[in-house]
């Protein structure tokens, strides 16, 4: 059992194949917490660290260990005392079929939170498989079939929950938005730091929605300036930053393994931190948590320009630039470097516009919302017969 001590009117089981590492399912048990939901989580492994890979590698492998890890998933459901609500999170697409059959028998309403679409980040983002592969369609089929199950879907973003709408148009009645924003203990600062160094700072997974092409592209035409690149993380992407450092000499500090609670203090130092450059579809819907968490420490940030950053964010929140395209960047980290006014100005929005929309306190109120509406909802359903 996890949760608060003090008791909640709502009772949720956790339900599901999630990882507990992953960033969304820590701000999910945050705020839970904190909102002191009475929640039991009621789990199975069945994933690897890269789920997509082993999905489209050893498919048949994964099939054979699902069948089993569904039936003592479904086996231990059926035992918990009946919950208010089930709640299904990242990597849970195909977990939502099982937990809606459950869900159904015991007239339980499925909250889903699936942070992005399969098939949207195996063919379209990371280009793993053909768009006419079987495994291609497999994702698309099961992205439609846990988005329609679900009483309730979850986006980080509008142009995100619209994407699933154009998937399955009843999303567009059962969505709600809620970002990813940041951890608050190790990333929020009420004060900006401001740093007169020529320090710039990219963390993330190497995977092409991130853009490290663009960054390193940049970073190279900026060679001769006496800027410094911190990049942080590995990926799908690893040989572009090699063949960058090594070919043209490009000054880039490249750090593979860092844990959480080391981040805060190599971005401490840093005049600049970068978002996402990515061209892909996905990309223009999604806002990494890395942005929310250099907002929270009142750092200056330049991602790429989407609908996604203009349906949360001021243009003199974050600096936006046009996706995929390293000039552009190399003539922002220039201009913002130039001018401390500006870069200062930046800073302070951002951070503002972090604590007043994006804290733990304002999203985790946001999520008991969504739960007491969808208690309420599904009641009104159980007693109708209709949706509301």
């Amino acid at each position: 059992m996890s949760g608060s001590s003090h008791a909640s009117s709502i009772r949720l089981i956790w339900t599901g194949t999630f990882d507990p590492a992953f960033s969304r399912n820590q701000r999910l048990r945050v705020w839970m917490k904190k909102e002191q939901i009475n929640y039991s989580i009621v789990r199975r492994d069945l994933w690897t660290t890269d789920r997509v890979v082993l999905a489209k590698t050893k498919p048949f492998r994964l099939l054979l260990k699902a069948m089993y890890t569904y039936g003592v998933l479904f086996l231990r459901l059926m035992a918990n005392p009946r919950p208010d609500i089930y709640l299904v999170s990242y990597p849970g697409w195909f977990d939502v079929p099982v937990v809606w059959l459950i869900a159904l028998l015991k007239r339980v309403p499925v909250v889903f939170d699936p942070f992005f679409s399969l098939h949207d980040t195996m063919v379209e983002d990371r280009a793993l498989v053909g768009t006419r592969s079987v495994v291609a369609k497999l994702a698309a089929l099961i992205d439609r079939i846990s988005l329609r199950l679900a009483n309730v879907v979850i986006a980080d973003t509008q142009v995100q929950a619209d994407y699933y709408s154009s998937l399955v148009t009843s999303v567009a009645e059962k969505s709600f938005v809620l970002p990813i924003g940041a951890d608050d203990s190790l990333f929020l600062r009420h004060k900006p730091y401001e740093t007169q160094n020529r320090l710039v700072v990219f963390y993330g997974s190497f995977v092409p929605l991130q853009g490290l092409r663009t960054i390193v592209s940049a970073a190279g035409l900026l060679r001769e300036s006496g800027l410094k690149f911190r990049i942080i993380g590995d990926g799908q992407d690893r040989a572009v930053l090699k063949s960058a450092i090594a070919d043209t000499g490009t000054q880039v500090e490249w750090l593979r393994r860092v844990e959480l609670s080391q981040l805060p203090q190599l971005i401490d130092p840093a005049a600049l931190c970068l978002g996402i450059f990515g061209s892909s579809d996905k990309a223009d819907r999604v806002i990494p948590h890395k942005l929310f968490e250099c907002l929270a420490m009142g750092k200056p940030v330049i991602t790429r320009a989407s609908s996604a950053i203009d349906s949360l964010f001021a243009p003199d929140e974050v600096k936006t630039i046009p996706p995929d395209d390293p000039a552009a960047l190399a003539r922002a980290i220039e201009v913002l470097l130039a001018d401390d006014l500006s870069r200062a100005k930046f800073a302070r929005a951002g951070n503002v516009a972090f604590r007043e929309r994006f804290s733990e306190a304002v999203l985790s109120t946001k999520l008991r919302s969504i739960f007491e509406s969808t208690i309420s909802n599904y009641g009104k359903i159980e007693r109708t017969g209709v949706r509301p």
